[in-house]
């Protein structure tokens, strides 16, 4: 009689297939690595180095944040049918953001707070820009402000 396990078989794991320059020399870097890394650091012909590409690319990830901001509330403002408009926002690296809306003579008043004390000084900084965005997504004046949430 044959002994038969109660366990599934095990089995060997299926390796990632290689390119063949990996296993040629592994002290080779990849073209598209070497590239993009090229990309990071390029001056882009304006003589200011490094730095100024790293804060180019940093500035642009805080416009992709502010308009995923604007394009969550703005549907939410002009759908809404009851006031205050009480929503939590979500954005990716920053968390969530509780937001409180209301209309007051002719002006949107929007609040924000923060679950995260990192993003609460991130908004601080991006403020004014993301009112610019609203106003002009709205069409009316809008006044953001920051709520006190006590954080640490």
């Amino acid at each position: 009689m044959t002994k038969v396990s109660g366990s599934p078989p095990k089995r060997p794991r299926t390796r990632e297939p290689r390119s063949d320059s990996a296993r040629a020399n592994p002290s080779v870097v990849p073209w598209e690595h070497a590239r993009v890394f090229a990309q990071l650091f390029d001056g882009s012909g304006d003589g200011a180095g490094s730095g100024a590409s790293l804060t180019a690319s940093k500035a642009s990830a805080h416009i992709a944040m502010i308009q995923a901001l604007t394009e969550q509330l703005v549907p939410r403002i002009l759908g809404a049918s009851q006031w205050p408009l009480v929503a939590v926002l979500y954005v990716p690296r920053l968390g969530r953001i509780n937001t409180r809306v209301r209309r007051e003579q002719g002006e949107w008043s929007v609040e924000l707070a923060a679950e995260e004390e990192s993003t609460a000084q991130w908004l601080g900084g991006v403020r004014q820009r993301f009112q610019d965005g609203l106003t002009q997504s709205l069409g009316a004046p809008v006044s953001v402000s920051l709520a006190n949430t006590g954080l640490a």
